[in-house]
């Protein structure tokens, strides 16, 4: 009878043992488990940040047409000095281009190689439009198509100092890349726009001094410069912001006031005032 109780109380022990033993395991691994969640849920958290910092970041704006190239090898530039040759004219602006061109007359008169690779197209654009309307139709004067046009800028074209606006652009002629450059001057027989083009990867001088050479002749008689300056004021109005469109009527109204004054010259001290805070055109100073 002894027997079989000591034997009961060892498979009690035993049992009592086997359950401490498991209890003690459960408890050791609890603390990975819950290690292993706090090491997976920041990973998660960082990943997820990644990647949306990923898709805010913004594209880089494409390029204008050119690169600006208009603006810095024009404004204010005049001719290579001993510049010569022949001339084209489209209403009151003329232009000296290289006399191995050859002109033709059309809509636009031009002078290109005979090639096609380097030329010039002018011609008038009419009195409430704007110059770079027609810019296409003058490219095409010259075989030039798909042209992506550049931002236009303000310039002073020639040794006139003429105001004008400009822009250039990558066209195609004949299948082939080309590079062109356009300007338009405007006032009283002066609404001219002009394009002058080469092959991409050749010699851009000669149009570059032709666009150049560009020179007005006197408007209306008035050999002060007045008229220029008008123009420029007008010109620079139309495209002006709200904020600066009084200003602009102002100095227009001064301006064509100075052009029947005889001390006009001097006038135009006190239309360069008036735009004082927006900026005085090339043809003003």
């Amino acid at each position: 009878m002894n027997h079989i109780l000591s034997k009961r109380a060892l498979v009690a022990l035993s049992l009592i043992a086997l359950t401490a033993a498991c209890k003690e395991k459960d408890e050791s691994e609890a603390p990975k488990k819950a290690s292993t969640v706090a090491t997976t849920v920041p990973t998660v958290v960082a990943t997820a940040s990644a990647t949306a910092v990923a898709q805010v970041v913004p594209d880089a704006p494409p390029s204008a047409a050119g690169s600006g190239l208009a603006k810095a090898e024009l404004d204010g530039k005049e001719p290579d000095a001993g510049w010569a040759g022949s001339s084209l004219s489209a209403s009151k602006l003329t232009f000296v281009h290289p006399r191995d061109w050859t002109a033709k007359s059309g809509d636009f008169s031009s002078a290109a190689l005979a090639d096609g690779s380097h030329g010039l197209a002018a011609g008038k654009y009419p009195d409430g439009a704007s110059g770079s309307s027609l810019r296409d139709a003058a490219a095409k004067a010259l075989g030039l198509t798909e042209c992506s046009w550049g931002t236009s800028e303000t310039i002073s074209l020639g040794k006139d100092k003429l105001s004008a606006e400009a822009a250039d652009a990558t066209c195609k002629r004949a299948g082939k890349a080309a590079k062109a450059l356009f300007v338009a001057t405007s006032g009283k027989d002066m609404n001219v726009v002009a394009v002058g083009s080469w092959d991409d990867g050749t010699d851009n001088k000669s149009v570059l001094n032709t666009l150049r050479s560009a020179k007005g002749a006197a408007v209306g008689g008035d050999s002060s410069g007045i008229a220029a300056c008008c123009a420029a004021i007008k010109q620079n109005m139309a495209s002006a912001p709200l904020m600066y469109q009084g200003a602009y009527a102002a100095a227009f109204g001064a301006c064509n006031s100075a052009r029947s004054n005889p001390q006009g010259a001097q006038a135009l001290g006190a239309v360069r005032g008036l735009l004082g805070a927006v900026g005085v055109p090339g043809a003003c100073r």
